[in-house]
Formats: C-alpha cells, sequence, structure tokens
C-alpha cells in the first residue's frame, strides 16, 4: 500500500495549460471516454474492452484534418489537370506545362468563386486550348464545391477505413462523435453511420504516427512498394509512406530537413545515446534497399528480430525527420515483441522523446515491467507530472473511460494480479503433488 502511495505522490500534478482533452462518445465499443492527452498517456484493462478505438480515434482525427486544405486544393487541381489533358489541341505540348504550380495558384487563389468565363480565359491564355462553356461549366462546377463538403465526405472515409466500417456504438442509436479540446477551443467530428459533420475552431498542425507492429518496416524493402502500400491500412502506411518520401527528399536534395536537423541537433543526440543501447549499429542504404549494419555485417531489414525492428523504427522516423516536435506518437502494446531488457530501453527512449520532442504519447500496455519502466524514467528525466493513466470499465451499454485519482495503482494492482494468479496455481499444483506423494505412501 505505500509502495502504491508513493508511485501516486510521485505522479500528482497540476493541470497544464496547454493540455488536450480528447473525448469520445458512441465510437466502436467506446460509450464514453474523457482522457488527457499531456506528455504520456497511458491505458490498460482487460482485453476487448475498446482500448485501441482510442489509438485509432486519435490517429484518424489528426491525420484526416492536418492540412485538408492543401490535400482538398490537391483534389482539385488533379481535376483541373485532367480536364485540360482531355481537351488538349496539341500532342506536342511539354509534360513540364502540367507540372508547374500555375493550376494549384489558380486554384487557391479564386477559392470556392470561379466563374465559367475566368476558368475559360485562363485556359485558352495558358494553354493550346478551345473549350465551349458548356464544358468549362462542368469544370467549375467541381471547383466550386464548398470546402466543408469536400471535407465531411473525406473524414468520414478516413474514420471508416481505419475502423474497417465500424464506426458507431451498437448499443446506441445516437450519433458518435470525437472531440479534441485545447485552450478553451474544441474542434468536433459529429459521425453517422453514412456521413459526418466537422466542426472546426482551431486547425490541425501536427502529425500523428501508429505503431503496432514493427514487421511495416519490411515494407522498406519490396519491390513496387508503392502498388503494396495502397494495400495497407492508412495506420501502416502512413509511417512507411512518410519515411520513403522523406528518405526520397534527402536523396534528391541533401539540404532537405537540414534546418529542423541542426535545430534539434542537442536533442536528437540525447535521443540516440538510448536508441544506440538497443540499435547499436547502423542503418545503410543501398541501391534501394535496407541494411542493419553491425561489426561490417549488413543484415536486410527483413531479415533483423522483431525486437529489432522496433527500434529501427523509431531510428529511421528521427533520422530521415518524420518525427517533428509536438507530433503525436500512438504505440499499441509497444512491449509484445521486445524482451524484458529491451522494454526497459523502449520505455526509456519513450520518455525520452516525450522530453526532447514534446511529443504527445498515447501508449496501449498490458505489461507491468514496462508500465513501472516509463514510472522510473518519468521519474528520472523529471517529467512525471506529464503522466496521464486510464483503465477502461465495462458497462451494460458500452465501455467508460473517465479519469480517476486511484488509475495508477488499480492498474498496477490489475498487472500483477495476473503474477499472483499463477502464484497461486504453482502452489496448488505443489499442494497436489505432495497429496499424491502421501497417498503412495
Amino acid at each position: 500500500m505505500q509502495h502504491d502511495m508513493l508511485y501516486d505522490s510521485l505522479f500528482s500534478k497540476k493541470r497544464r495549460s496547454d493540455c488536450m482533452d480528447f473525448k469520445l462518445k458512441d465510437l466502436g465499443k467506446i460509450k464514453k471516454a474523457d482522457i488527457k492527452l499531456d506528455g504520456i498517456t497511458v491505458i490498460c484493462g482487460d482485453n476487448n474492452t475498446g482500448k485501441s478505438t482510442i489509438g485509432k480515434s486519435l490517429f484518424s482525427f489528426y491525420n484526416a484534418l492536418y492540412d485538408y486544405k492543401t490535400k482538398i486544393s490537391m483534389q482539385k487541381d488533379s481535376r483541373f489537370k485532367n480536364f485540360i489533358l482531355s481537351n488538349i489541341n496539341s500532342m506536342d505540348v511539354p509534360v513540364r506545362l502540367l507540372d508547374n504550380d500555375s493550376t494549384m495558384s489558380f486554384i487557391t487563389s479564386q477559392a470556392e468563386d470561379f466563374s465559367v468565363e475566368d476558368v475559360k480565359k485562363y485556359l485558352e491564355e495558358n494553354y493550346p486550348i478551345k473549350v465551349t462553356k458548356n464544358k468549362v461549366a462542368s469544370l467549375v462546377e467541381y471547383l466550386n464545391l464548398p470546402e466543408k463538403d469536400i471535407l465531411n465526405e473525406y473524414v468520414f472515409r478516413y474514420f471508416n477505413l481505419v475502423m474497417n466500417g465500424q464506426i458507431k456504438n451498437l448499443n446506441s442509436t445516437g450519433k458518435s462523435s470525437v472531440t479534441a479540446e485545447i485552450k478553451g477551443k474544441s474542434d468536433t467530428i459529429l459521425l453517422n453511420k453514412k456521413s459526418c459533420s466537422c466542426e472546426l475552431d482551431e486547425p490541425i498542425e501536427h502529425s500523428a504516427y501508429y505503431i503496432n507492429n514493427p514487421f511495416v518496416l519490411d515494407w522498406l524493402n519490396l519491390t513496387n512498394v508503392s502498388w503494396f502500400l495502397s494495400a495497407l491500412n492508412p495506420m501502416d502506411r502512413n509511417v512507411i509512406s512518410a519515411i520513403i518520401k522523406a528518405q526520397a527528399d534527402i536523396n534528391e536534395d541533401s539540404m532537405s530537413n537540414i534546418l529542423e536537423t541542426v535545430i534539434n541537433k542537442k536533442e536528437l543526440d540525447e535521443i540516440r545515446k538510448v536508441l544506440k543501447r538497443a540499435y547499436a549499429g547502423d542503418t545503410v542504404i543501398s541501391h534501394g534497399k535496407y541494411y542493419y549494419s553491425e561489426n561490417g555485417v549488413d543484415f536486410d531489414f527483413r531479415n533483423i528480430s522483431a525486437g529489432l525492428k522496433s527500434f529501427a523504427l523509431i531510428e529511421r522516423m528521427l533520422e530521415t525527420g518524420v518525427l517533428k516536435k509536438k507530433d503525436i506518437l500512438i504505440l499499441d502494446e509497444p512491449e509484445i515483441h521486445l524482451h524484458s531488457e529491451w522494454q526497459i530501453i523502449y520505455a526509456e527512449l519513450i520518455v525520452a522523446l516525450q522530453k526532447y520532442f514534446d511529443l504527445t504519447i498515447l501508449i496501449v500496455t498490458h505489461s507491468f515491467q514496462f508500465l513501472e519502466s516509463l514510472n522510473f524514467f518519468m521519474k528520472k528525466y523529471v517529467i512525471s507530472e506529464k503522466g496521464n493513466y486510464y483503465i477502461p470499465k465495462q458497462t451494460e451499454k458500452g465501455v467508460i473511460i473517465e479519469d480517476n485519482d486511484s488509475n495508477l495503482s488499480d492498474m498496477r494492482k490489475s498487472l500483477k494480479s495476473g503474477m499472483f494468479t499463477l502464484a497461486d496455481m504453482q502452489l496448488d499444483e505443489l499442494s497436489s503433488g505432495d497429496s499424491d506423494e502421501e497417498d503412495d505412501e
């Protein structure tokens, strides 16, 4: 009991002004969830209680809304260029005419106020093209689609894909909702069975990355990787796609991400010190393939252990500049492929990432040792006040997750209960063995 009270006192804290409240209602198995995302948030509980739903919802929320204006403009730009290609009068037009930013600049300058006359004039002045007003009118209809309508459709598709078509809480007939509140402002997504609506006060300025499977690293070395990536769930795809794109940018221009690297050099060096205790070698890229190199021997990424892959994935995200300050990192049972000693190193790596990159980290774990390791290193790195702990509670209407002062103590007791169960079974087995020996006598 004193040990539990000691841990609770270590992690008691005042609420920070930039703390995020992340709320779910009637989503998947979740009836209601209200969790603080402030540094490192840990969720631990029984299987099949919606823990992963929190991570998937957070991932979908951030990545669907992040930089959505650019995504919408790119869709309109693609439609615009396809129209040009379909109606161009000459086969000798240089491809570069369609590769420049002219059409994108035109689209962003007009917002949702395109006229048939202006679009027709732009086309005929910039391309060898003659089109009727009727044809241009069909293009203008697409260009003038309200941004909000496009966003709502995109967000619904994104959530539906990540949640495998099961967004709604089956025990509820009301709307599902996801809300993020920070500094008195909120962004909310209301979800129905076939649509959604977004109510946004603040833009989402950071990416989210979801890691639950270190084997996604293998995709880096596949032939025709782009085709295979298209078949992946967005959660797996976004990490690998980001690494591939960032590395391609570096290969094309060695100055890519150099400003972030210089600014973050001190912080990166501190994180590398922890990383090197497990990932002792180096990453080598040869002929488009990734290798782990140690003591003069190169190992294809596909042939290294699952545990080493866990560290290699973080190493690639850091060294390519994918993982940036204040990003969101979601880790679903990160301890599952790790030896007990590497669990401790990985826990320190997570804490170091939070401290030096100010990441918002959500962790789902079932490991008593991993939880204890996180607690220890949060104290060591003096970020104990940034720890939040949640245990899902099953009710008749669904799972409820909310703040409770005893969450950390209850979590530790829950994780230790398995050890006590095993000890009881061993005692029963010993007692049974003794009885058998007495009967033989």
